[in-house]
C-alpha cells in the first residue's frame, strides 16, 4: 500500500492521522462528521460537550458544528475548566441560496488568462498532491489527507487551479461529511479555500467555491453547504455570502488541546 500523504507540522500531521484512526471506529455513529482532516460532534445537545471534549484530548482539536450562537460562552468556559484552549468560527451556511449563486457565478465568471481549474483524482500524483498540500499549508489551513483528496474517505470534491507553468496557485473543495442517518445527510463541509498572495483580487475562492458548490450538488446530491468563517475575517465572509453562503444562528464551538497542539487550530 502507497503511503498516505499527510503534511503541515509535527501537530497537523498527528491530528490528522489520529482524526483517521478515529473515524475508522466512529464512521457508523451519525453523531459524528470528519471532513478529511478531524472528527467533530454534529449538534448541540447534552452530551455535546462531554464528548468534544473527549474528541479533543484524543485529536487535539474537535468542534460542535451547529451550536446555537447563545451557548458560545457556556461551553468555551467548559473547555477552558477541562484545561483546553477555546476556539470558534461563525458557521456560514446555505441551501438553495448556494446552488443559485454558484451556478449564476460559474456562468458570468471570466477566468484569468493562463489559469486551468483542475479536480484531484484518485489517479493524480504524488507530486501535485504535495504542491497542493503546500499551497493550503501557506494560507494557514491544513489540508486533507491525500487520501481522502482521492476519494478514499468521505465523499467530495477537491479542486485546484494551476497558472501557465503548472504551480498550483489556490485550492479548495467540500466533503460529504455526515452520516446518511444524520439529519444533515444531504449536507456538505465546503471550503478550505485558499489563494496564492499574488493572484488575489481576481474572485479565485469564488470560483473554487462555486465549482466545489456545483460539484457536490451534481454528483452527490448536496443540498446544504456549511463552513466556520473566523469573526475577524470580513474578507472571507463576504466571499462566502456572494456564494449564497451566509452567517447563520449557529457557530464552531471548538478547542485544542495546548499539549498537543500548542493552542493552534486546524486552520485560520
Amino acid at each position: 500500500m502507497t503511503q498516505d500523504i499527510i503534511t503541515g507540522s509535527d501537530a497537523q500531521v498527528s491530528i490528522v492521522r489520529r482524526a483517521q484512526a478515529l473515524h475508522a471506529l466512529l464512521r457508523d455513529d451519525p453523531r459524528f462528521c470528519f471532513q478529511g482532516r478531524t472528527v467533530s460532534y454534529v449538534g448541540f445537545s447534552d452530551e455535546a460537550i462531554d464528548t468534544a471534549i473527549n474528541l479533543i484530548r484524543l485529536q487535539g482539536y474537535a468542534s460542535i458544528q451547529f451550536t446555537p450562537r447563545e451557548r458560545g460562552d457556556e461551553i468555551a468556559a467548559a473547555f477552558t475548566a477541562a484545561g483546553l484552549s477555546p476556539l470558534q468560527w461563525e458557521q456560514v451556511w446555505g441551501r438553495d441560496s448556494a446552488i443559485d449563486a454558484s451556478r449564476a457565478f460559474l456562468e458570468s465568471y471570466a477566468i484569468p488568462p493562463g489559469l486551468t481549474l483542475n479536480e484531484v483524482t484518485p489517479d493524480t500524483d504524488d507530486a501535485t498532491i504535495r504542491a497542493i498540500c503546500a499551497a493550503s499549508l501557506v494560507q494557514g489551513v491544513t489540508p486533507p489527507s491525500g487520501s481522502a483528496m482521492r476519494g478514499h474517505g468521505p465523499r467530495g470534491v477537491f479542486l485546484y487551479v494551476t497558472d501557465e507553468a503548472g504551480a498550483v496557485v489556490a485550492v479548495g473543495g467540500g466533503f460529504m461529511s455526515y452520516h446518511p442517518r444524520s439529519p444533515r445527510a444531504d449536507e456538505a463541509f465546503w471550503g478550505m479555500l485558499g489563494t496564492d498572495e499574488a493572484w488575489r483580487g481576481k474572485r479565485i475562492a469564488g470560483w473554487l467555491g462555486a465549482a466545489a458548490v456545483m460539484g457536490l450538488h451534481n454528483r452527490f446530491g448536496a443540498g446544504g453547504f456549511s463552513s466556520g468563517v473566523k469573526a475577524d475575517n470580513p474578507a472571507s465572509q463576504a466571499m462566502c455570502a456572494r456564494l449564497g453562503i451566509t452567517r447563520s444562528g449557529f457557530i464552531y464551538a471548538g478547542a485544542s488541546d495546548p499539549i498537543l497542539m500548542g493552542g493552534g487550530a486546524v486552520t485560520r
